[in-house]
């Protein structure tokens, strides 16, 4: 038998054991934000009423990971700011993207490896302000940032645990499922699961 192919096996062996692994016992999802500026455009700083302070920014860390614990409450995942973790979403500036129009976030699972992506700060900060209800305060805003950040991460964590084919769910556009988040209900409303939570809990039910 050639060596390459005794070492494929060999490989495909490890990989097997390490998927065993992986969903049998109490998994990682690493959520952190880079050392970005968090500045705004201007006039997007305008409708805010002035520049982040820094308190602002840290209650939208705060509130993004209490978005990603309230997804998973239920299952055996553990939300950990560990840049080792299973699956980790990064937080940056702006995320790159062959396309010519901004995207909120990207991904890409590496099966019993886990899983690596980022959403980007900038873009759902934007939606953020602009799907503010009218007459909304500048703390409204705020706690919609860091909602409509946290979700996307939850968006993005499930993509790398179950892949985009079992994903996305365009019709229902109240659920994490669903395909975009340019929509008012990502910063300001209520978001239930649909169709992943059944899949979700067959991997890490408690």
């Amino acid at each position: 038998m050639p060596g390459g192919f005794i070492a494929l096996v060999a490989t495909g062996s490890v990989l097997a054991v390490l998927g065993c692994q992986a969903f049998t016992r109490t998994a990682t999802a690493g959520f952190w934000y880079e050392d970005i500026s968090f500045a705004l455009p201007a006039d997007a700083t305008t409708q805010l009423g002035g520049p982040l302070e820094q308190q602002e920014i840290e209650s939208i860390k705060h509130l993004s990971r209490i978005e990603l614990e309230r997804a998973f409450s239920g299952l055996r995942i553990t939300v950990t700011q560990r840049q080792d973790a299973f699956w980790r979403v990064e937080v940056l500036q702006t995320l790159q993207s062959r396309s010519p129009l901004p995207i909120a976030g990207q991904s890409f699972g590496l099966g019993p490896l886990g899983g690596v992506g980022a959403v980007g700060f900038m873009i759902l900060a934007l939606n953020g302000i602009q799907y503010a209800p009218s007459g909304a305060s500048r703390q409204n805003m705020i706690e919609g940032i860091g909602r409509g950040i946290g979700r996307a991460a939850v968006h993005e964590f499930t993509h790398q645990i179950l892949g985009t084919a079992a994903m996305h769910n365009a019709a229902d556009e109240n659920s994490y499922e669903y395909h975009s988040s340019d929509r008012a209900s990502q910063y300001y409303g209520e978001l239930h699961w649909s169709t992943a939570w059944t899949l979700l809990q067959q991997k890490f039910g408690e």
